[in-house]
């Protein structure tokens, strides 16, 4: 029997804040109780309310990277999810998710938390909360589903796409990236790819500055055409376009791709 298997976009936005897009973040879901946060931006907790998703059930978060709009929300996940009853956690992501968690959640706010438990919250769901930093390659089994850590180019950071694979579906979420080959082989034949597509073209009306940084992106952040040639050669089934600059639609020819491409916005369900 085919089981659910789906990611919900908490947040397609980018940095810039806006009223339409929170920062990025999604929550894949597979069987009956599988589960996995891929990055925390801020708004990630309303979010997840949003999508009627019980914060004391989210046990697994990978994070894609350390650039603030990847984890501003994540401190708050800790505190609104353990505050609702959460206790366990495990958070896996690259070189730094170690040190970020000392210092925005363990560091800060220890003295905070023994106060907490004092009045009666229980130890576990703030003591035990394991943090790994894991490498390109490596990969685990949660609730039945192989979830692998592959490579991206977002320099200068320390960066992880991750791929879930769940009876014979696939999906890749890349967090932020670059078009390079390295990912195009790590997607070959996904069913479904959720896809950083911030370095659209600036519109012409922008201030020259506001355009300049935004021409600059493309230095590490994928177009939406690169996205679609990334689909199109990997030959992915369906595209995912996220992580959204406010006041630019996304462009491109998908002429030479044969699946589907889909321009995400907040709380879209993707089924796999």
């Amino acid at each position: 029997m085919t089981q659910p298997f789906s990611i919900t976009l908490l947040g397609t936005g980018s940095p810039r804040p806006t009223l339409d897009r929170h920062q990025p973040a999604g929550l894949v879901r597979w069987g009956e109780a599988g589960h996995m946060l891929v990055d925390a931006g801020d708004g990630v907790v309303s979010q997840l309310l949003a999508a009627d998703v019980p914060l004391e059930g989210v046990h697994n978060v990978a994070l894609s990277h350390m650039h603030w709009d990847h984890i501003l929300g994540y401190p708050a996940f800790v505190w609104g999810s353990w505050n609702a009853g959460r206790l366990k956690l495990r958070v896996t992501g690259p070189i730094g998710t170690e040190a970020m968690h000392h210092q925005l959640v363990e560091s800060y706010y220890r003295e905070q938390a023994e106060w907490a438990i004092d009045l009666g919250f229980p130890r576990a769901g703030f003591d035990d909360i394991s943090v790994s930093d894991v490498p390109v390659g490596w990969q685990a089994e949660i609730d039945g589903c192989q979830v692998a850590a592959g490579p991206v180019y977002h320099p200068p950071m320390h960066a992880l796409a991750y791929k879930f694979t769940y009876q014979d579906r696939t999906l890749v979420v890349t967090g932020d990236t670059a078009k390079c080959d390295e990912l195009i082989a790590f997607c070959q034949d996904v069913d479904v790819l959720v896809i950083d597509a911030c370095a659209a073209a600036p519109s012409p009306d922008l201030p020259p500055a506001r355009q300049r940084l935004i021409e600059r992106l493309h230095e590490f952040h994928a177009s939406p055409q690169d996205c679609v040639d990334i689909a199109a050669q990997a030959g992915v089934g369906k595209v995912v376009l996220t992580h959204h600059l406010p006041g630019i639609e996304p462009e491109f020819d998908a002429s030479n791709y044969r699946g589907e491409v889909v321009i995400g916005n907040d709380l879209d369900i993707i089924e796999i």
